[in-house]
């Protein structure tokens, strides 16, 4: 009779229990798994290092703020090709990853694990292109038409190819430079490393403006949406609800805000579809694909132009994370080919909103696609509800995530967020919140919801983001900040033509801002 010795039983409860592989391991390193995890890395940049980075903590001198906390064991655990490629699965999983998130994501890279566990250097190209394309594929694209209405086929056209070939070059230029300084980590780093402190908290305050803009456009459309369906309803108590969901909603942890993010993508594919679908149900104008309502080549008013200009740049607003999606990337030198590809699918995506849209009411277009899908009366009853779902479930999982920047910082400065935990089931934390922190929190989404009062045009506000924003970050300092880290290094000719960028980011930047607050429709 045999048997075992007495060490095997114990050594079989010791031993390491590997996590069982399922379809989503299929695909290797472009697994669904892997995607899930370079998608929620994605997310976490996007929710942490506008705003945290800069203002997280002091820095001296005039080193990047990562310069003393980055060291070659990164910049390895980045560019290695042969990682563990199963290290940290079990927690994507559940979308989850281990840290405290009310530490600045600054913070959390001092330790070298900790680095190694944020920045893993393990996305593929497919991966970051999603995140791309994912990070450009926004709201804006919703007034697109409305763009359109106002410049003509012809200049709208135009406008939107420029926008889309300056900002993907914009981008690659970035790529560049961090590839030439390996301790830079995010766009904050290299304003650092080009003006100090000072044009640090600047660009820290543009990306504010950026994503308060944000917060209130999303605001606006789901009042507006809400409003048609509901029209007995003030859009004042409309913006509190919202206002009142993205209080609850602020006290998720980033694991699961990224898990609910995954609607927004969900919902603008759909969107796309449902408005391709009411462009082919009906052949009465407006609203029919068959019947294209009537358009024009050229703007009624070329006053209108300045309107357009923040429209056309306003999809392109996603510089701030591609930093960190270029650390990201298991082999950065690729960098500048997967942005072309996402800038190209993203501008045939928004191109085809454009057309179509603009095909289906012509001049009669709204600075929202949704306002003249509701409220067309040749569609089917089922159109109204569907898209005002849509509208709704598009804040619900885009608010929280732009929120929790500027709601980590003011609860850093006012040193609210010495978070406690308590552990509960299976080691896990959970933070307790205390009552200054929430009253805070509460305080704050009072704010917003009296600012978003002041504001009722979703065509105005996304036009002033575009103009005085986007021009701002995606053009003008990308370009001053190439010129000057790459000075002896570039051709007569390319300087002259960075300098030309640089002037007409800042005069289409004045001009633009200046249209999205004086004309009206």
């Amino acid at each position: 009779m045999s048997h075992f010795p007495e060490n095997d039983e114990s050594d079989c409860c010791n031993r390491p229990k590997e996590r069982r592989r399922s379809f989503l391991d299929i695909g290797g390193a472009n697994s669904i798994n892997k995607f899930a995890s370079s998608y929620t890395r994605a997310q976490s940049y996007l929710g942490l290092s506008l705003v945290e980075t800069s203002l997280g903590q002091e820095v001296e001198g005039d080193l990047s703020p990562c310069t003393s906390l980055y060291d070659a064991a990164t910049e390895s655990a980045i560019d290695d090709d042969h990682r563990d490629d199963q290290e940290g699965l079990d927690q994507i999983n559940t979308f989850s990853f281990e840290h405290d998130e009310n530490t600045s994501l600054l913070s959390r890279r001092a330790s070298k694990a900790d680095s190694e566990r944020l920045i893993t250097g393990d996305s593929t190209a497919p991966q970051t292109i999603f995140n791309c394309i994912n990070t450009l594929m926004g709201i804006g694209m919703l007034s697109l038409p409305f763009g359109f209405r106002l410049s003509g086929w012809v200049i709208g056209t135009s406008m939107l190819l420029f926008s889309s070939l300056v900002t993907n070059i914009s981008a690659k230029m970035m790529g560049r430079i961090l590839r030439k300084y390996p301790h830079l980590m995010s766009y904050g780093d290299i304003a650092h490393l080009y003006g100090g402190q000072g044009i640090n908290i600047i660009v820290t305050l543009v990306f504010t403006f950026d994503l308060l803009g944000a917060m209130i456009s999303l605001i606006i459309l789901f009042s507006d949406s809400f409003y048609i369906l509901f029209p007995s309803l003030q859009k004042g108590l409309l913006k509190g609800i919202i206002v009142t969901v993205l209080f609850l909603l602020s006290f998720l942890p980033l694991s699961v805000l990224s898990l609910v993010s995954l609607l927004g993508i969900i919902c603008t594919t759909l969107l796309i579809v449902v408005i391709i679908i009411c462009g082919l149900l009906t052949t009465s104008s407006p609203g029919s694909l068959i019947t294209p309502a009537f358009t024009n080549i050229w703007p009624s008013e070329y006053k209108y132009l300045l309107l357009s200009l923040g429209l056309f740049m306003a999809p392109w607003g996603g510089h701030p994370v591609f930093p960190e999606l270029y650390r990201d990337m298991r082999h950065p030198s690729k960098f500048s080919k997967c942005c072309n590809i996402a800038f190209g699918i993203t501008f045939n995506l928004d191109y085809l909103i454009a057309v179509i849209g603009f095909l289906m009411f012509g001049t009669d277009c709204q600075d929202s696609l949704t306002k003249n899908l509701m409220t067309n009366k040749n569609y089917p009853e089922w159109v109204r509800p569907l898209i005002c779902l849509f509208m709704g479930l598009l804040p619900v999982s885009k608010l929280p995530l732009i929120t929790r920047p500027i709601i980590t910082v003011y609860e850093s400065f006012f040193k609210l967020n010495q978070t406690n935990y308590t552990v509960v089931k299976n080691g896990i934390r959970q933070e307790v919140y205390g009552i200054k922190r929430v009253l805070s929190r509460a305080i704050f989404c009072v704010l917003l919801f009296l600012i978003s009062l002041i504001f009722n045009s979703f065509g105005k506000v996304i036009s002033f983001l575009g103009s005085a924003i986007c021009f701002t970050i995606c053009m003008t300092l990308p370009f001053i900040f190439y010129l000057k880290f790459y000075e002896n290094d570039i051709s007569i000719i390319e300087r002259v033509l960075i300098k030309a960028g640089i002037i007409f980011g800042v005069i289409f930047s004045l001009i633009g801002t200046y249209g999205s607050i004086v004309i009206d429709i």
